[in-house]
């Protein structure tokens, strides 16, 4: 019966999981905003046997993740019914996934991605510890900060267990507990997730 239950944990985290992949991929094809030749990726990230096939992704009106194929019966298929013919593992979707990040977008849009950062902390006023103030200057009174996610991305503000901020200025990423300096993002997403 453990051995059964086991099975069906490890079932439901490798389907999250799925579906936490497809979102991602589907964001960065909605912030590069056209289709993606297979041929602009450093590699193919499909299966040997099907990666000849492979020519570009994109997203269909429906934002579904689309594959243009040369296959014999097919000219496209969802990225969905690749994942469950076992036409990509997981390990191939992380590397799509990274691949994508490194795409340019239609009109010269780069990828939202953290460059780390270390050794860097914040001060605030004396008498207010509220009263933030950035390494660039900032302060909540000038540009402000705003809550974001580990990339320096915007969140939909009074989420619970928020404690990372955006420099509005210099796109610093601050963690609120320590006042610390975890990255610079000088291209982040500017809409709330």
């Amino acid at each position: 019966m453990k051995r059964i239950k086991g099975i069906n944990v490890l079932k439901a985290g490798l389907l999250d999981f799925s579906e936490e992949i497809i979102y991602s991929l589907t964001c960065e094809l909605q912030r590069i905003s056209r289709k993606v030749e297979i041929a602009e990726l450093k590699f193919n990230p499909f299966n040997e046997e099907v990666s000849i096939y492979i020519e570009a992704m994109r997203l269909d009106a429906n934002s579904e993740i689309i594959l243009d194929t040369s296959f014999a019966d097919t000219t496209e298929k969802l990225l969905r019914s690749c994942i469950s013919d076992l036409e990509i593992d997981f390990f191939g979707l992380i590397d799509l996934l990274e691949l994508l990040k490194g795409v340019e977008g239609k009109n010269g849009v780069l990828p939202s991605i953290l460059k780390p950062v270390t050794g860097e902390y914040i001060t605030h006023e004396q008498q207010d510890r509220e009263l933030w103030v950035c390494v660039c200057g900032n302060m909540p009174n000038y540009n402000g900060f705003y809550a974001c996610d580990e990339d320096g991305d915007l969140i939909e503000p009074g989420n619970e267990g928020e404690y990372l901020y955006r420099c509005e200025y210099c796109g610093r990423v601050i963690n609120e507990r320590d006042h610390q300096v975890i990255g610079i993002n000088l291209n982040p997403n500017n809409e709330e997730g």
